[in-house]
Formats: structure tokens, sequence, C-alpha cells
């Protein structure tokens, strides 16, 4: 049937060998890439195993992506914009995940303070509530103070001297007010009777000073409230001998160091330089001058004894 042929078609392909393309390849170069399948590695692959990964196209799941997809997200290296990363780029900010400082959040750390957005709980704060009073510091007033400014002084506790002390040490004793015994009284009460002297008071707010003017007149001492309502209970607790700790004993307004006689109200009223708590004859200049036992002032015959 081949007169020509001395394999007589080999591959019985019914086309003679001597004008068989491919005399020893049956299908004649299937895939039409000018190579018998005697030489063709890939014979039903016209690119030849185009992408060298040793697997021909009809199986290789990959044609064009010689590591086949080798982050294993179902994308072909060819066609995969992160052919390293399984989650390729998934906060979709142009960066893939392997890549990705901050992976799942798309403005990554926008504040620059080295904490992904996903996670920041102060997304605009670089320096991230330093206080922990849960105010982020670009809407904290007193971003270094967990206590925001205590005794409303509009003075934050990293620049306020007396954080609980809203008049700020007001008698300048460097004592701050909520520690002072005397918060008015620079002295502190030097004269140790328990009662603070200042020009000036404070009533606090808060507190209720009113009672003091009227059912409770009088017991701002008792009730310790000299502090807290000072002003409202001035009179009662200002000490208006503030260096005579027996303010005024004699009551003869004469404050103690400034009483020639401390003890006496009259303040040796017969001028003998006795006072009466010493004088035995507080009103007999002489003292009982003839020595009778008898004051001058009641001794009918003051010189005859």
């Amino acid at each position: 049937s081949c007169p020509h042929d001395e394999g007589n078609d080999f591959d019985s392909d019914h086309i003679c060998g001597d004008s068989d393309s491919c005399p020893i390849d049956a299908d004649n170069d299937p895939d039409s890439d000018n190579l018998c399948s005697i030489d063709d590695v890939c014979p039903h692959d016209t690119s030849n195993d185009l992408d060298s990964d040793g697997i021909c196209e009809s199986s290789d799941s990959c044609p064009l992506d010689a590591d086949n997809d080798v982050d294993s997200d179902s994308l072909c290296g060819d066609v995969d914009s992160c052919p390293l990363s399984t989650l390729n780029d998934i906060d979709q900010d142009g960066i893939c995940f392997i890549l990705d400082s901050c992976p799942v959040a798309y403005t990554n750390d926008a504040d620059s303070d080295f904490v992904c957005d996903d996670v920041d709980s102060c997304l605009d704060d670089a320096i991230n509530d330093p206080d922990s009073d849960y105010i982020c510091s670009v809407r904290d007033s007193c971003p270094h103070d967990s206590r925001n400014d205590f005794d409303d002084d509009a003075l934050c506790m990293d620049q306020d001297s007396c954080p609980n002390d809203a008049a700020n040490d007001a008698d300048s004793d460097v004592i701050c007010g909520d520690v002072d015994s005397c918060p008015y009284d620079a002295n502190n009460d030097v004269d140790d009777d328990n009662l603070c002297f200042s020009d000036d008071c404070w009533d606090h707010l808060g507190v209720s000073c009113a009672q003091y003017l009227g059912l409770k007149e009088g017991q701002c001492r008792q009730d310790n409230m000299c502090i807290a309502c000072g002003c409202t209970c001035y009179n009662e607790c200002q000490d208006l001998c503030p260096f005579d700790p027996d303010n005024d004993v004699d009551s003869d307004s004469l404050c103690g160091d400034e009483d020639n006689c401390p003890l006496d109200p009259d303040n040796d009223i017969d001028a003998d330089n006795l006072c009466s708590n010493e004088d035995s004859c507080a009103l007999d200049a002489a003292n009982d001058f003839d020595s009778d036992d008898i004051c001058g002032n009641i001794d009918s015959c003051e010189f005859d004894p």
C-alpha cells in the first residue's frame, strides 16, 4: 500500500512514510508546534511548557506561573497582584500583606505612633492617651493629668504645684491649701491657739455654709468648718490676737502681746506699775502707805497706821 515507504505506514496513520511529516507519530503533531510527538516533551501543548515548570499546559493549573500559585490563594502568579501573599492586599492599601507593616489597616499608622490604625485607640493621637484617662490627648484638656484639673483652677496637674488646692497656696507659705491647717494664714497659727489669722477668706463650692448664719450660728469651730466656710465663719474662726495664745484673756480689747497687764482688764488703773492681778491695792497708787492693811482708797486715815 506504500510502495515508496519501507516501513509501510509504520505509525498506522494511513499516511505513507514518504509523505508523512511525522512517520512515527500516529497523531501527526497534534499540537501543531512543528514537533512530532517523539521529539515533543508536551505533545499536546503548543507552547511546550511555556513557564518551564516541568508541567505541560494541559496538566498545568497555572500554565504561565512557574511557581504554580505558590501562595495558594487560587490566583496564578501571572494574574496575582501579590503572588507571595495568601491574603494578597486585604486592606486594599496597595501594599501586599507580607510587606505591609499594618496589613489589615487601610490607613496603616496614620499618626506615626507605631500602632496600626486597626488596633489604635487614638487614631489621630501620636502619644496615645499618655495619662490613661481614656481621653485621647488631642481632645484632652490635660493630656498628662489623669484627673484632668481636679481642683478646677485651670491648671493641669503637671503644671499645678497644688493639684488639690484651687487657690494654689493662697497664703504663699509653700503649703498647699488642702494640707494647710491655716490656708489663708502665712504664719500658720503662730500662737498655737487653734485659730488662724488672715484678711482673706473663702467659702468652698459645694459646701452649705449658709446654715452657719442661721440654725448653726456659732457652731463653725465645733463642726470644723472654719476652712470650708472661711467667709461665713470669719468672725467666729478668725484669730483677733494672732500672737496671743490666750486671745485677750482679760477682755480689755488689747491682745496679750501688746497688753502691759494681760490679766488686768483695768490695765494698772492706779498707775503704780503694778497690774491688778499682782497689786494688793489695785486702786491705791501708794499701796497702803501706812501699812495698816487698809488700802488708801478706803482708808480714812491713809497716812496714819
